[in-house]
């Protein structure tokens, strides 16, 4: 499937999120409309961040026990692959291992390293999606040889926005008088200052130097300068490790 012809799968999605009575159900709903028109292998829609409950997401072909085992490790997978990060948000908001890391390259084996041999699939598609300044995905796994293909990359890019307003909705009227409101992170360390602390908070939801300074109305090299400041005063090795020491404990 190509683009010109996402427009029904657009519209089913569009039903999905008129007829689903919470988060959960539409991202069920997503996730089988998302799987049944690009073939792989297991799936998942979540914030892909240990701090999130498993059960707020949706998940296809995969164990939520050896997820759930896993979750220690995922702040630091996400600073290896940071790269996926920064070339969706460059790229309509999507992102395959075939496009960010060349065939042969030294990015490509430290990818089979970090991910690809830990978890047995070969390949994968992220679509990021920025819901209320959250970072939640949409991630397609597969454990064959067969990479997604750019064609496959392109229906993604143009299904994400319909996936990130549901979203955005369901979030909203979940957070709704009567209901249950979604867990903010938030950093209390008082070792830092009040826009250090923020800056800890961007680096808990994995937004690069980029996003931190475009929300904040900071320069990249500016966040970096505050980031090198924080890091000493924590006594952290890295952004996994800020987030462990400052947010989590």
């Amino acid at each position: 499937m190509v683009p010109s012809e996402a427009g029904a799968l657009v519209l089913e999605l569009s039903a999905a999120a008129a007829r689903s009575a919470d988060l959960g159900s539409w991202r069920s709903a997503a996730l089988d409309l998302v799987c049944a028109a690009i073939d792989s292998d297991a799936a998942g829609l979540h914030a892909l961040s240990p701090r999130v409950p498993l059960e707020s997401g949706a998940w296809r072909g995969l164990d939520l026990e050896s997820l759930r085992a896993s979750a220690s490790g995922w702040d630091e997978l996400a600073v290896e692959l940071g790269a996926l990060r920064e070339h969706a948000v460059a790229a309509g908001g999507v992102a395959t291992d075939t496009e960010v890391f060349a065939l042969r390259s030294v990015a490509r084996r430290r990818f089979r390293r970090a991910w690809a041999d830990p978890s047995g699939f070969a390949h994968l598609a992220v679509v990021h999606l920025m819901v209320r300044e959250r970072i939640h995905a949409v991630m397609l796994l597969m454990r064959r040889r067969r990479p997604f293909s750019p064609a496959e990359a392109d229906l993604l890019r143009a299904l994400m926005p319909v996936v990130a307003l549901a979203d955005a909705l369901h979030e909203q009227l979940d957070a709704a008088p009567g209901r249950s409101v979604p867990v903010r992170l938030r950093c209390v360390d008082q070792r830092l200052t009040q826009r250090q602390r923020e800056i800890v908070e961007h680096v808990a939801l994995g937004h690069t130097n980029e996003d931190i300074g475009h929300a904040m109305g900071l320069s990249a090299n500016t966040v970096r300068n505050h980031l090198a400041r924080i890091y000493p005063r924590l006594g952290a090795a890295n952004r996994a490790d800020l987030v462990r020491l400052a947010v989590l404990r």
